[in-house]
């Protein structure tokens, strides 16, 4: 569920951003000022592939999946991202279209703030930029593990590498295992993975009859997490 967006303590949510570290109190105010909340539903798009945006954004709450699409329109989904998250950096580069989509997953308050005020700031005081830059290399160093998964890796592996992680961050201990606690069909997996639906479901299968996981309600519930991390290990043998 949503708030109102007075609701929100947008001085503590600029003060919190990795961003905006060490930047003075005068430069937070002109960040505060210049922001507004907007109200997204679930599918809309916050920007699609080839759009250019003129804002940089706070995911306040909901859910987001950022994506990478085809011109066959297979698509791949980078990562899935939950409040309180900051992005769209790339809207304070001139006139640079969207390589990836930003699409909401479930209904989200998202902050923005428009790049004028952001650079304004950022000539004022140039850590800003530094803190972008060190944010930007994190960010980097997870996408080329990515990629090597995605290289090297067979989807059996992505697929309880991907599992694996979303546990992380959505995993709830439960009496007989570990609940991922947001909603994922097959087609999701399959898009996170790069993998066909049809194979994911059969890998899913799998491990149902194997007692590593099933679906209870609408949610899958892990039993044997070392089973599980073990498919991620026998590819490296």
């Amino acid at each position: 569920m949503t708030k109102t967006s007075d609701s929100y303590d947008i001085a503590k949510i600029v003060a919190d951003a990795p961003w905006f570290q060490n930047i003075p109190k005068e430069g937070r105010e002109k960040l505060i000022q210049a922001s507004h909340i907007k109200h997204f539903t679930a599918r809309q798009y916050l920007y699609q592939v080839g759009e250019t945006t003129a804002s940089i954004y706070c995911l306040l709450s909901g859910r987001l999946r950022i994506s990478m699409t085809s011109e066959l329109g297979q698509a791949f989904a980078v990562t899935d991202l939950e409040p309180p998250n900051w992005l769209g950096d790339f809207s304070l580069l001139p006139e640079e279209s969207r390589i990836q989509e930003a699409q909401i997953q479930v209904a989200a308050d998202i902050l923005l703030i428009p790049r004028s005020a952001v650079l304004e700031v950022g000539d004022k005081y140039p850590v800003l930029y530094r803190n972008l830059f060190v944010d930007a290399g994190q960010r980097s160093r997870k996408m080329y593990e990515l990629m090597a998964a995605i290289m090297f890796y067979p989807l059996r592996a992505r697929l309880a590498a991907r599992l694996i992680n979303l546990l992380t961050q959505h995993g709830v201990v439960v009496d007989n295992g570990v609940r991922l606690a947001i909603k994922l069909s097959q087609n999701d997996f399959a898009s996170l993975c790069l993998g066909s639906r049809q194979r994911v479901n059969k890998i899913f299968r799998e491990w149902t009859e194997q007692g590593i996981l099933a679906m209870q309600g609408d949610y899958y519930v892990i039993f044997d997490l070392d089973a599980l991390k073990a498919e991620i290990n026998v590819q490296e043998l």
